[in-house]
């Protein structure tokens, strides 16, 4: 890349800079009259073009165990926002071919693969713990990885605070944890919830749900903590955590319980009779393994989040984008879209409206530093609404609840009385932790 001078010399402000001043939008630099800086100091022609080749893309995510009930909907989603874009003309022209591989427990070395391809851009992880692990790879190597899930609450706000490359989708946990109090407390009343319980996967996910989780019902309601269990992930048992609950009789149980785990605890749950012991259960990612349940698991009081995506939200008579993306689905996969598939989806359709902006900004194609740069405070699109990728270089969407149900039209699991929280409601304002922020209201 030719040397640019940089902001305050005695050259003038470079284009990186530029970007970062208009928030990456090609309206901000008319109204600017900054559109002379894009253009070559010598003739007035802006510099180079857009290649003809393909843009390589490699994600990875679970495709294979327990895992996969949630990384095949993200692969899924990623597909159809590739074959959408294709269909559509690629990215300034370019097409997307998209390399899809197995996440399981190699995040880093499948990271390096993908940036020893030469690929432009990657896609993943779901896994929190592999999404923290590859962060300083993703500083180091340069090449922008924008992750699905991988959603620990603490990695933008405490552990990575400063961040060039490394991007997230899927909205981070605090904003479904606190998502599931206010829906408990929409059900109940302030007043009905006294006490609380908590069943929670054993590693970082659930330990950092449970947690909010925990700040947010107490702060709101001043109920107290009856049992906090943390079973395995992948657990092939889950009666003794159940049995600890029934005997203390919680008002509310929470539990951010996935893939397997939460249709174990469903089933192991209506075997011992937990849905006359609790008076509700809140689950921030239950509606994750819809695909996986049957109409006997979901009758209770039951209600499940579903991140930042729920087909039928907005209303599909008013959003013409996700009005058939249901039934396309179901035609091309047989399956219900859940939140993972906008994970997938999401991800590729941030990189990919960025990417286009930056060429309709540059007049070519850019480098990766660029390209972050208009990725930082973009807002863009999909079926499930408006999306903003923050400063912070978390992504920010509405936040969905609403009480399981059994579809005989769709023969699945489905969501009834959905509510829909904005992010203002369910996350903090940049520059402030979550913790600090809950212990504030």
């Amino acid at each position: 890349m030719r040397a640019v001078p940089t902001a305050g010399s005695d050259e003038g402000m470079d284009r990186r800079t530029m970007l970062k001043l208009v928030g990456g939008s090609a309206v901000a630099v008319a109204l600017a009259g900054c559109a002379e800086l894009l253009e070559d100091e010598e003739d007035g022609t802006t510099e180079g073009d857009v290649p003809d080749e393909p843009i390589e893309a490699g994600l990875q995510t679970f495709t294979e165990g327990a895992a996969s009930v949630l990384g095949i909907q993200a692969e899924y989603g990623a597909e159809t926002a590739v074959r959408r874009i294709n269909e559509n003309g690629g990215v300034a022209g370019r097409q997307i071919e998209l390399d899809v591989i197995n996440e399981g427990d190699e995040h880093l070395d499948n990271y390096r693969q993908f940036v020893e391809q030469g690929k432009d851009v990657t896609f993943g992880p779901i896994s929190s713990g592999g999404h923290e692990e590859m962060v300083p790879e993703i500083e180091d190597q340069g090449v922008i990885n924008v992750a699905t899930d991988g959603t620990v609450t603490t990695l933008y706000e405490e552990d990575f605070t400063d961040v060039t490359y490394s991007f997230r989708f899927q909205n981070h946990d605090v904003m479904e944890a606190l998502a599931a109090v206010n829906q408990a407390v929409e059900v109940l009343g302030a007043d009905g919830i006294e006490t609380y319980a908590g069943i929670n996967p054993n590693y970082a996910f659930g330990q950092d749900e449970m947690d909010l989780f925990s700040l947010g019902i107490e702060q709101l309601t001043g109920a107290e903590e009856l049992y906090s269990g943390f079973p395995d992930l992948e657990a092939d048992d889950m009666s003794s955590h159940i049995t600890e609950v029934n005997s203390e009789e919680p008002d509310v149980l929470f539990s951010s319980a996935w893939g397997g785990d939460a249709t174990l605890l469903l089933e192991q749950g209506q075997a011992n009779d937990l849905f006359d012991n609790v008076e509700l259960l809140v689950g921030p990612v239950l509606y994750g393994s819809a695909n996986d349940m049957s109409e006997d698991l979901v009758d209770g009081p039951i209600y499940s989040g579903s991140r930042n995506f729920y087909w039928d939200q907005p209303d599909t008579d008013q959003w013409a984008p996700a009005a058939d993306l249901l039934e396309e689905v179901q035609s091309e996969y047989g399956v219900v879209p859940t939140a993972h598939f906008m994970s997938g989806y999401g991800a590729v359709t941030a990189w990919a409206t960025a990417a286009e902006t930056a060429v309709d900004l540059l007049g070519r194609w850019p480098e990766q530093d660029e390209l972050a740069t208009v990725l930082e405070n973009h807002g863009f699109f999909t079926p499930a609404g408006y999306h903003t990728m923050a400063s912070d270089h978390q992504c920010y969407s509405n936040a969905h609840f609403g009480e399981l149900a059994w579809s005989d039209e769709y023969d699945a699991a489905i969501l009834e009385d959905v509510a829909v929280f904005p992010p203002e409601d369910v996350s903090p304002p940049p520059g402030e932790t979550s913790r600090d922020w809950i212990g504030g209201w």
